[in-house]
C-alpha cells in the first residue's frame, strides 16, 4: 500500500514494490479502480470551528448523512454534522474532477492552478477556501471519492466495503462532513480535531457486532488496492478494528459458526488493523472475531469479541482439479485439490463439501477427503460434485516399477579429476548410490557434457529403477531399455525418435523437461524451468532465476550429479508426464532472485548484498551519477509487508562506488531500499546468501 498522509512523501514502511525496478516516488497509481484515499493530518494553531446551523441540504445529502451516522454510532464512534463550507468544498471539487476530465487515481484529490475551477491544490486548502475555519487545537482533514454513482447512500456502502476509505469515513477523528454528489461522482470530505474523539469500549469494529446481511468478499477495487501487498486478487470481506491510540501489539482469530478458524492476511496501519480473509466467506454464515490487543503508552490487555451474518453468498459455476490429467502410480496415492470457479469471478481452493466417485472403484480408490490410490494400471476418471454441479478428472495409473538395489560403481577415492572440484560432494555421492561410474582411465571427467542416455538412466537409477527388466530381446543401443520405461511414461526425451540423440549432449532446459515430467506434469520451454526452480527441485546456475539456471547450456557430468543430489530428498516418485500440456495456472510462485557469485566488478548502475553466516549485512554498489553524495539505505523486515529496521549511511565516492556493512540482525531475509532523491533502488537479501540487480536505463 502507499502511505496516503498527503504531508509525508517518504513511509517507513514502502510497500507494493516489485523486484529489481526504480521507483519515482510512493504516491503514484497502483492500479485503476473505483475508489481513491489520500488522508491528511496535521497540528496547526487557528480560530474556532464554526458551528453549522444552515440548512438548505439536498435529500441525497441527508439521506447519506443518515446512513453514515448510523454506522458510526453502531461501530461506537460519535456521529458527524453536514457542515456547509466542507459540502461547498466538496461539491466544487467533484465538479472540478468532472469538467477537467479526470481519470480516476490518487491524482484526482489534487487540483492544478489554472484549470478551470480550480480552488485549491489540497483538500485542506480547497476547505478554507470555501469558509471552513480549523479548529485551535490542530485539525485533522480527510476524503474520499467514488465515481459512477447515483446517489450518495450507494457511494457510502460502497466505501464501507473497502479498507483504506472505510477507514476515513468511520475515523473517530471527524466531527464535521461535507456530502456531494455531481452528475455521479460522489465526493465526501470530513474534518475534525488532531486527536480522536472517544470509542464506545475502546475499539470500533467493522462489520459491527450483530451486524447482518454483510458481503462475503472483497475483490480489490479500491485505489490504492491493499491486496497487493499480499499479491492476491480477492479476499473474504474486509473486517477493521480501530482503537483511539496505536496498537502496540494484538492478536486476532476468526472463526465460523462450526468453530473452524478462518486464515487471514492482516495490516496494522497505526490505530487501524484490517483482516483480510484468504477466501471469500460463505453466504449466510456467522462468523466470530475475537481480538486482543495493547495500545500504545499502557500494558493493559484490552479484548473484543463479536459476531456478524453474511448476506448472500457467491454461487458455484464449475469445479476443476488443480490438474486436468493426473499421472500416479501402482500403489501411490495423490491428493486432489478441487478448485470452485464462482459468479463474482473468484476461484478457490475447496477443502470440504465435496463428493468423488472412481469410475472403477475396484482399480482406482478415493476417499472422502479426494486422496487417490492406484490399484491397477490404466485410464480411469474421477467425477467430482458440489452444490450441484459436478466435472471429471482423468487419472492414468502407471504400472509399479520393478525395482533393485545398485551397489557403488567404484571407490570415488580413486577418481583422478574430481579432487577440489566444485562437484566433488556431489560426484561421490553419485558413484557410492551407483548412479554413475568414472571412466576406465580413473578419471570422472566432471566438466564433460552428458548425453541424454547418461542422464536419463543416473536418473532411473537414482529411484533405484530395475532397467535391465525392461531390456527388449534385441537392442539397438545400450540404453534401450530406459527408452522403453520412458516411452512408457511419456517422457520428453529426444532419443525416443532418434537413435544418434541418445549420445547426443543435453542441455539443461533438457534435464529441467524430465524432472517435471517426473513429477507428473507436462510443461514446455521456460516453464519447466519456473516449475522446478518453484517447487525447489533444482537452483540455478549462476542465480536463482529462469535465466541463472541457463537452460541453454549444455549439462555436464558434474552438474548432473549436483541436481540429482539436490532433487533426490524432494521429489520421492518417479511418475511420468500427463499427455495434455498442464495449465500454466498451477505454476508454483518462483523464489526470491539470489546470486551465488559476487559479482568480479561492479557495473554502473549495479547494487550487490550479502547477509552472512553472523548476520552482518554488507552491501556495495555503483551508481556513477551519484557521485559525491550523502545517501540513506533503508533496512527493513523481508516479505510483503516489511517493517523499519534501520537508516545506514551511505557515502558514495567521486567514482560514484560505495561499500557499507551493518548489522548484526535477527532476521532471515531483509529489503534493502536505497533512497536517492525521489528514488529509491531496492533489492531482497537472504540469510547465507547473496543478490545483486542492475538496474536498467529505460525508467
Amino acid at each position: 500500500m502507499q502511505d496516503t498522509n498527503e504531508n509525508s512523501v517518504h513511509s517507513s514502511v514502502i510497500r507494493g514494490m516489485r523486484r529489481f525496478a526504480r521507483y519515482a516516488a510512493l504516491t503514484t497509481i497502483l492500479a485503476a479502480g473505483i475508489y481513491v484515499c489520500p488522508f491528511n493530518a496535521e497540528p496547526v494553531s487557528a480560530a474556532a470551528n464554526t458551528a453549522d446551523a444552515s440548512s438548505g441540504y439536498t435529500e441525497d445529502q441527508l439521506a447519506g448523512l443518515a446512513l453514515l451516522n448510523e454506522v458510526r454510532v453502531n461501530a461506537g464512534v460519535q456521529p458527524v454534522r453536514l457542515h456547509s463550507a466542507i459540502t461547498k468544498a466538496a461539491t466544487l471539487h467533484a465538479s472540478y474532477y468532472n469538467n477537467n476530465n479526470i481519470q480516476p487515481s490518487l491524482s484526482a484529490h489534487k487540483e492544478t492552478p489554472g484549470m478551470p475551477g480550480f480552488t485549491g491544490k489540497s483538500v485542506l486548502e480547497r476547505m478554507k477556501a470555501a469558509g471552513w475555519l480549523p479548529g485551535s487545537q490542530g485539525y485533522s482533514s480527510g476524503e474520499v471519492m467514488h465515481f459512477k454513482q447515483k446517489s450518495s447512500v450507494k457511494a457510502i456502502h460502497g466505501w464501507l466495503d473497502t479498507a483504506y476509505h472505510r477507514e476515513i469515513i468511520l475515523s473517530p477523528k471527524y466531527s464535521e462532513v461535507g456530502i456531494a454528489l455531481v452528475d455521479g461522482t460522489a465526493v465526501i470530505n470530513m474534518a475534525g480535531s488532531y486527536s480522536p474523539s472517544a470509542i464506545e469500549g475502546g475499539v470500533s469494529v467493522y462489520p459491527h457486532d450483530k451486524m447482518t446481511g454483510v458481503p462475503v468478499g472483497f475483490y480489490g477495487h479500491e485505489i490504492p488496492n491493499p491486496l497487493d501487498q499480499f499479491d492476491v486478487k480477492f479476499s473474504g470481506y474486509i473486517i477493521s478494528a480501530t482503537t483511539e491510540k496505536p496498537m502496540a501489539w494484538h492478536e486476532a482469530t476468526i472463526t465460523d459458526e462450526t468453530g473452524v478458524t478462518i486464515p487471514y492476511h492482516e495490516e496494522l496501519k497505526s490505530d487501524t488493523l484490517f483482516l483480510y480473509p484468504k477466501s471469500v466467506l460463505q453466504g449466510f454464515h456467522t462468523y466470530t472475531v475475537s481480538l486482543a490487543y495493547q495500545v500504545e503508552d499502557s500494558p493493559a490487555t484490552q479484548r473484543k469479541a463479536w459476531s456478524f451474518t453474511t448476506g448472500q453468498g457467491h454461487r458455484l459455476l464449475e469445479l476443476s482439479a488443480n490438474y486436468a490429467e493426473i499421472v500416479v502410480n501402482e500403489g501411490e496415492e495423490y491428493p486432489i485439490q478441487v478448485i470452485g470457479n464462482y459468479d463474482d469471478g473468484t476461484s478457490d481452493s475447496l477443502a470440504s463439501g465435496v463428493k468423488f466417485a472412481s469410475s472403477s472403484p475396484g482399480n482406482l480408490t478415493i476417499s472422502s477427503s479426494g486422496i487417490l490410490k492406484g490399484i491397477k494400471a490404466g485410464d480411469y476418471t474421477v467425477t467430482m460434485s458440489s452444490e450441484g454441479v459436478s466435472s471429471q478428472v482423468k487419472v492414468k495409473v502407471l504400472p509399479r516399477l520393478k525395482t533393485k538395489t545398485y551397489p557403488a560403481t567404484s571407490d570415488p577415492s580413486k577418481l583422478t579429476d574430481i579432487g577440489g572440484h566444485k562437484a566433488e560432494a556431489a560426484v561421490v555421492w553419485a558413484v557410492q548410490s551407483g548412479i554413475i561410474a568414472g571412466s576406465r582411465d580413473g578419471s570422472f571427467q566432471p566438466d564433460a557434457e552428458i548425453s541424454e542416455a547418461d542422464f536419463w538412466t543416473m536418473l532411473l537409477r537414482m529411484y533405484k529403477v530395475n532397467i535391465d527388466a525392461y531390456a527388449p530381446a534385441k537392442k539397438k543401443h545400450w540404453a534401450d531399455a530406459a527408452y522403453i520405461i520412458a516411452d512408457e511414461r511419456n517422457f520428453p526425451l529426444n532419443g525416443l525418435t532418434s537413435l544418434s540423440a541418445r549420445d547426443g549432449k543435453m542441455t539443461r532446459l533438457k534435464a529441467a523437461e524430465i524432472i517435471s515430467a517426473a513429477d507428473g506434469v507436462n510443461f514446455a520451454g521456460n516453464n519447466v524451468v519456473w516449475y522446478i526452480l518453484g517447487k525447489d527441485y533444482a537452483k540455478g546456475k549462476t542465480e536463482l532465476s529462469i535465466e541463472g539456471y541457463k537452460p541453454g547450456d549444455a549439462l555436464t557430468r558434474g552438474e548432473a550429479a549436483q541436481m540429482l543430489q539436490y532433487l533426490q530428498p524432494k521429489l520421492k516418485e518417479l511418475r511420468g508426464r500427463p499427455a495434455n500440456i498442464t495449465p500454466i495456472s498451477v505454476l508454483p510462485r518462483l523464489p526470491e532472485r539470489e546470486v551465488y557469485v559476487k559479482p568480479d566488478t561492479m557495473e554502473d548502475r549495479m547494487m550487490w548484498a550479502e547477509l552472512q553466516d553472523d548476520y552482518m549485512l554488507a552491501v556495495e554498489g555503483k551508481f556513477a551519477q551519484l557521485a559525491g553524495q550523502q545517501l540513506t539505505l533503508m533496512v527493513q523486515t523481508g516479505g510483503s509487508k516489511p517493517q523499519q529496521i534501520q537508516d545506514v549511511s551511505v557515502s558514495v565516492d567521486s567514482q560514484g562506488t560505495f561499500k557499507v556493512s551493518a548489522g548484526p540482525f535477527q532476521e532471515d531475509s531483509l529489503n534493502l531500499y536505497l533512497r536517492t532523491e525521489g528514488v529509491y533502488y531496492w533489492i531482497p537479501v537472504n540469510y547465507k546468501s547473496m543478490n545483486a540487480s542492475q538496474y536498467s536505463e529505460n525508467y
